[in-house]
């Protein structure tokens, strides 16, 4: 029997593995012990890992932030990417967008990224950088899909402010994890924001369909 040959990991795989462990480490001690309590030797300690390999990857605690906030917008890309979102006929599936955005935005994961928001909010060049990631996460992320998806050059500003309202109430009650709410308080709360995001879409819908 011929034996099948081991395939060797590369420089580039083991470098990729290593940088997803300590963003994973660092968002499990954003949850945990919050922002000020997430230094570098904790991370590179959960990790597993020394504090130099640590600082191969990453020179500084502030690009281990922005590596946190990367994976956040791709975990949300990812979500509006899945075909469940739009139903056969292109139209927006508002009880589907909003279930994946709570997938995102609902993830007690999520606390990481209110921690290194709120956690730089004295930081006079910490902070624009953070909320600068965030509002281009909209730009280059959200925009774009949702161009995809709606139709009506007149009412597309309308559709994009109305999403990010959505978002607004997604995140907002999120925070309610806090208060030890059961599933059943946001699954009502989620049917509630989908219905009353699909009425008015509808009537922007019929807007654009009169004129």
């Amino acid at each position: 029997m011929t034996a099948v040959p081991i395939r060797r990991r590369s420089q580039v795989d083991r470098s990729a593995e290593t940088r997803a462990v300590l963003i994973r480490s660092t968002i499990e001690l954003l949850q945990t012990v919050g922002f000020a309590g997430t230094t570098t030797a904790h991370i590179a300690k959960r990790a597993g890992v020394t504090t130099g390999a640590l600082h191969h990857h990453f020179a500084t605690k502030d690009e281990l932030m922005f590596g946190v906030l990367d994976h956040a917008s791709e975990r949300v890309r990812a979500r509006l990417e899945q075909e469940e979102h739009i139903s056969s006929g292109g139209t927006l599936n508002l009880s589907d967008v909003v279930r994946h955005l709570w997938e995102v935005y609902g993830d007690p994961e999520y606390w990481a990224i209110w921690e290194v928001i709120i956690g730089t909010r004295s930081d006079p060049a910490m902070h624009p950088r953070v909320v600068a990631h965030r509002l281009e996460t909209m730009r280059t992320v959200l925009h774009p899909w949702l161009e995809r998806h709606t139709s009506g050059e007149g009412t597309r500003p309308e559709v994009i402010a109305l999403f990010e309202f959505m978002l607004i109430a997604v995140r907002g009650l999120s925070l309610e994890r806090f208060l030890d709410k059961d599933d059943a308080y946001f699954d009502r709360n989620l049917k509630i924001l989908a219905d009353l995001v699909g009425q008015r879409l509808e009537a922007l819908a019929q807007h654009d369909f009169v004129r």
